[in-house]
Formats: structure tokens, sequence, C-alpha cells
């Protein structure tokens, strides 16, 4: 399970799902609004104490938070 933070100013939200991108769609889901006003979004794998990124949230939206067939198609431009 992933555990990811949203850093927004003043606030953080945090969604644990079994992948990075279904972590993101909780968060969409629930916080769509405020997608704009994050700045940083940590990473952190609950079954893994040594597993922790922080990364800004274009980053995260651009890369991590996209399911590897969308950044498999986007690669390979099929």
């Amino acid at each position: 399970m992933y555990q990811c933070t949203y850093k927004l100013p003043g606030r953080e939200k945090t969604f644990c799902a079994p992948t990075i991108p279904e972590a993101h769609k909780l968060f969409i889901r629930d916080y769509a609004e405020a997608a704009g006003e994050v700045k940083k979004v940590k990473i952190e794998k609950q079954n893994d104490p040594l597993f922790l990124m922080v990364v800004s949230y274009t980053t995260y939206r651009d890369y991590f938070a996209k399911p590897i067939e969308v950044l498999q198609q986007w690669k390979y431009g099929y």
C-alpha cells in the first residue's frame, strides 16, 4: 500500500491505496478543486519503511500518478 500526502497551504491530505495512481484518483475525487494549490506530494510505502519520496505536484501528477499503460502510450506514441 502507498500513502500519498498532499501538501497544501496550511493543511495536508493523506490517501492510501494499493498503487500511486489509485491514491491520486481518491484525491481528485474528493479534492479536485484544491489540486491547483498542491505544492508537494510525499509518497511512502507502508510495508517498506525506507521508501520515501517528496516530489513537486507537477512531477507527481505527470509521472507517478498516471497508470503505467498511459505512460507507455506516451513514451512509444501509440
